[in-house]
């Protein structure tokens, strides 16, 4: 438990850099989670769909000998490689995640960076208000 009455001016300097530690670290691991992309494929390699690790289809690359489907297999197989491409980001993404002490549960990163904005700011506010009673001492 924090006791103000024994709080001294290192410990609102270890306090600010430890925070500051972990807001790079956290501003890191959102720049990897930007960096990820999941693959899939479908028609035994013919399709190839890459999303990034929210989801989003960025690209698909069909080689032509794939027109020569069917067009419910080709739609089947494109699904196919689309739903690997999103489990394959979300499982790196997930694992990311994991790796850095972070709850694969966290909704989205912006919800993420939202609270770790709230949090960072009243942690600031609170430290201004300490240093300001330490100076006054």
């Amino acid at each position: 438990m924090f006791d103000s009455t024994n709080f001294e001016l290192e410990d609102l300097e270890r306090f600010s850099r430890d925070a500051e530690q972990e807001i790079r670290r956290l501003a890191g691991i959102e720049g990897e989670l930007r960096e990820i992309h999941g693959t899939g494929t479908g028609a035994d390699g013919l399709i190839s769909v890459t999303a990034n690790g929210s989801g989003q289809v960025e690209k698909i690359d069909l080689n032509p000998r794939v027109m020569r489907l069917d067009s419910h297999v080709l739609a089947a197989e494109l699904m196919k490689a689309i739903d690997a491409a999103r489990a394959d980001g979300e499982r790196k993404t997930n694992e990311l995640l994991s790796g850095a002490g972070i709850s694969a549960d966290t909704p989205n990163l912006d919800e993420l960076q939202e609270r770790m904005t709230v949090t960072y700011e009243a942690f600031a506010r609170s430290m201004d208000g300490l240093s300001r009673r330490l100076d006054r001492d």
